[in-house]
């Protein structure tokens, strides 16, 4: 039942940051500069996928600590999917933000605000991505004697050993 829902919201997503980054380099060009109408259908695209996200990753992270929290909820993703999302992220708020600094206003251009929502879009996406693709990533850890490991766990907790190096985990290669 989950994949059911993961599969739509992951597309939906990955809709909402094509059309976002393409609005915002389109109105960047000056081919289209997006009219102030159109911002709300961005932006409401995100509470249809928003919503599902954040119950869905509830389901994948319960069973860990809060302060493991990312760790957990894109513990399915390959590991250039997690450093790419933390990117997109990063030059998001720069984009958004840095003009803001600089200026002291955002000023007229919507362009900036299109592209915000591309951070909510894309942490949908990795974790949508990372619920369909979980269970591969978590029946494979085992420690360095070939005991079954739990996700996020270091060492064994049948022997003590260090876990076996998983590229699925954030930190190990």
């Amino acid at each position: 039942m989950v994949k059911v829902i993961a599969y739509p919201v992951m597309v939906l997503s990955g809709v909402g940051i094509l059309l976002c980054l393409s609005f915002y380099l389109l109105g960047l060009t000056g081919i289209y500069p997006l009219p102030a109408k159109e911002t709300p259908i961005l932006f409401g695209g995100l509470f249809v996928v928003w919503f599902p996200t954040v119950v869905l990753m509830n389901r994948l992270t319960q069973d860990f600590k809060q302060k493991d929290l990312w760790k957990a909820a894109l513990r399915g993703c390959p590991a250039w999917m997690r450093i790419t999302l933390w990117i997109v992220v990063g030059s998001v708020f720069a984009l958004f933000f840095l003009p803001v600094l600089s200026k002291g206003s955002l000023g007229d251009s919507p362009q900036l605000f299109v592209i915000f929502p591309i951070t909510f879009y894309a942490v949908s996406f990795c974790v949508m991505y990372s619920l369909i693709n979980v269970e591969r990533h978590d029946s494979v850890r085992r420690c360095l004697n070939g005991h079954g490991v739990s996700p996020l766990a270091k060492f064994c907790e049948e022997c003590g050993a260090p876990a076996a190096p998983d590229s699925t985990i954030p930190g190990r290669t």
